[in-house]
């Protein structure tokens, strides 16, 4: 099974292997720094509230990242390919530099040259699978893609765990110096990948591009679902991990934690991976997004470390599946572009709103979180509002879905 997996993989096209090579240099490094990049500022600031801005201003900097090059890049006819190295170049500064930050400032300065730097990675990456692969092998291609991802994340917080404990505890020289040093070095394995990309010069944005976001009925409901997943980002991002630090208590335990449960998600992904197409896609979207919205709900609800290893099963097996589906869905709803030009402009003008709502998101549980007023009452209603988002992202997909069948009979 898993050698036909593999024999599949190898068969691709350069360009689209090179391109998912460099998804996992990002997703390593990602599984390394990110989890703890929440409880490093939790940790130092002691405030919520201050993590849920400082997630706002790392969205923002995706979203500057990824609109303002995207935009001159289409007036220019840029080549998006060199995005892959300034985006590693600027992420690994602003790791770097998120180490030595001391006021609330500098950390908001942080967190937006790390999403600034992300933005201008999913603009690049965003637009190379959307030249790169066609509808029907983008089930196969993204089981693939986020199968390595959930290996990475065994591999990113096993080995982010063994830094912290040696920087804390063999080398005194500060929990996270190791960690946030060696993270942005991972990026110089993209050297090796770029060769293989081939060029892509975009069209110029035109208004009528503009006016078709706004008027397609597909688009209308594609906003559904990205409403839902940009409630479900900036909380996902924000929350749990949180949740995971007041019950275990240390950094450490939580890199235990991630590494123990990533290992049943790359198998899980793997065996559907074989029997994934667009015909069955929204069928799994919808039976993942149903047993993680439980199982989010119970953990808010219990709040223990019991309802901890329960949602850490659930979310281990489940949310890796969605994410394969997830994935294929957001690609397809940024295509949704007019017959006479391409899937840029819709590209670009999604992940403004997709800003929009991440950051609606934000200040909703910021409101939550004066009106509670309590930690725990915070983030169990904070989980709340995630298992929200998981429910709208679900239903945009599926009237997206329903819609693009309509148009085909």
């Amino acid at each position: 099974m898993f050698g036909n997996t593999l024999g599949k993989f190898f068969s691709m096209r350069p360009s689209v292997r090179s391109l998912v090579f460099l998804y996992w240099i990002y997703a390593f490094t990602g599984s390394m720094v990110g989890v703890f990049t929440q409880i490093f500022l939790y940790q130092k600031f002691t405030s919520v509230s201050l993590n849920v801005i400082a997630t706002i201003v790392f969205y923002t900097g995706i979203m500057i990242g990824f609109c303002v090059p995207g935009f001159f890049a289409a007036v220019w006819r840029l080549n998006i390919k060199r995005g892959f190295m300034w985006s590693f170049l600027i992420i690994g500064i602003s790791i770097f530099y998120l180490l030595h930050i001391a006021t609330i400032e500098q950390a908001y300065v942080a967190m937006f040259l790390w999403g600034f730097g992300q933005g201008v990675f999913w603009l690049t990456v965003n637009t190379f699978e959307l030249s790169e692969t066609k509808d029907d092998e983008r089930d196969f291609y993204s089981s693939v893609l986020n199968a390595g991802n959930q290996v990475l994340s065994l591999a990113g917080p096993a080995t982010a765990a063994l830094l912290i404990w040696l920087s804390g505890s063999i080398f005194n020289i500060g929990t996270y110096t190791l960690l946030f040093t060696v993270a942005p070095a991972v990026f110089l394995l993209g050297l090796f990948c770029f060769s293989s990309i081939r060029d892509y010069r975009p069209k110029p944005m035109q208004w009528a591009d503009v006016r078709h976001f706004f008027t397609d009925r597909r688009n209308q409901a594609a906003q559904l679902y990205t409403l839902g997943t940009g409630f479900r980002q900036v909380l996902g991002i924000t929350v749990p991990p949180l949740v995971i630090l007041l019950i275990l208590g240390t950094a450490l335990r939580v890199g235990v934690y991630n590494t123990f449960f990533a290992i049943f998600s790359a198998i899980c992904i793997l065996v559907i991976a074989r029997y994934r197409t667009p015909e069955n896609r929204i069928k799994i979207y919808g039976i993942t997004t149903l047993g993680l919205v439980v199982a989010i709900l119970w953990f808010g609800y219990a709040f223990s470390f019991t309802a901890l290893i329960i949602y850490a099963l659930v979310d281990g097996i489940l949310s890796p599946i969605m994410n394969v589906s997830s994935h294929v869905i957001d690609l397809g709803a940024m295509e949704i572009g007019r017959t006479e030009s391409d899937f840029y402009a819709t590209m670009i003008l999604r992940d403004f709103f997709l800003w929009v709502w991440r950051s609606l998101g934000g200040i909703v549980f910021l409101l939550v979180i004066h009106l509670v007023g309590t930690e725990r009452a915070s983030l169990s209603a904070g989980l709340y509002l995630l298992a929200a988002g998981f429910l709208t992202m679900y239903l945009g997909a599926f009237l997206l879905h329903k819609i693009q069948e309509r148009r085909r009979i």
